[in-house]
């Protein structure tokens, strides 16, 4: 395994000049900063891996950069690009996450927590879809099924860590709680409340799941699934 501090370094630099950027609303130093924030994570990577390169990884590391991009310079008319862009990133997770899959453990209590989960993420989700907001309405198809995969990949990484409590999981469940929480603030704020801590925490939410990302990836390892168990 190669040094990777440089590449984790140059992340942090650029991820938190960008995090200055949008809260002093420098938007040059945002143009320069964001751009380098994925390319980072992904050379991070590439200095931790223990495998070969995974191509269907790579594709859905570089489909946020796509994402990202979009929204550094169309704001405000290239939603439908970057839900595309990133609802297919998600489902790529979703397959890994599933592909980990060990046994699962039906205990009361995971029942209980991945039912109340999804209750949570299904009222924010259509709570969202019922506001009465132009762009949502003419794109409601795209938003639900947004909600509906980034439900599902929440879902699937809860699940998997309420049966094996172990670091992978808990990495993936980190990703997938950073990603749920960077899409909601980033719907609070462009659709509901426009203040500029909560556009922040989106940001500083975001570009932890990447971190979170590639921890879990590379710390992956075959699991022999067994049949289903019931604890009470």
């Amino acid at each position: 395994m190669k040094d990777s501090r440089p590449s984790l370094i140059l992340f942090i630099v650029a991820g938190s000049l960008a995090l200055v950027a949008k809260i002093f609303n420098l938007d040059d130093l945002m143009i320069a900063t964001k751009p380098m924030v994925i390319p980072a994570i992904y050379y991070y990577y590439l200095q931790t891996k223990t495998r070969p390169v995974n191509v269907l990884f790579s594709l859905a590391v570089w489909l946020f950069f796509i994402s990202d991009m979009v929204m550094v310079l169309f704001p405000l008319t290239g939603m439908p690009w970057i839900m595309i862009t990133s609802m297919s990133s998600y489902l790529i997770m979703i397959g890994f996450a599933l592909s980990d899959r060990a046994s699962i453990k039906f205990s009361v209590y995971n029942i209980v927590f991945i039912t109340l989960l999804l209750l949570l993420l299904g009222y924010f989700t259509f709570t969202i879809l019922s506001l009465n907001i132009e762009s949502i309405m003419s794109n409601y198809g795209m938003y639900l099924a947004y909600g509906v995969v980034l439900t599902a990949l929440a879902a699937v990484s809860a699940a998997n860590y309420l049966s094996d409590n172990s670091a992978v999981f808990l990495h993936l469940s980190c990703m997938a709680l950073c990603m749920v929480v960077s899409d909601l603030f980033f719907c609070i704020y462009r659709f509901m409340i426009n203040l500029p801590i909560i556009d922040d925490i989106n940001l500083f939410s975001q570009f932890m799941s990447y971190f979170f990302m590639v921890r879990y990836f590379n710390s992956r390892k075959k699991v022999t699934r067994s049949q289903p168990e019931f604890n009470s």
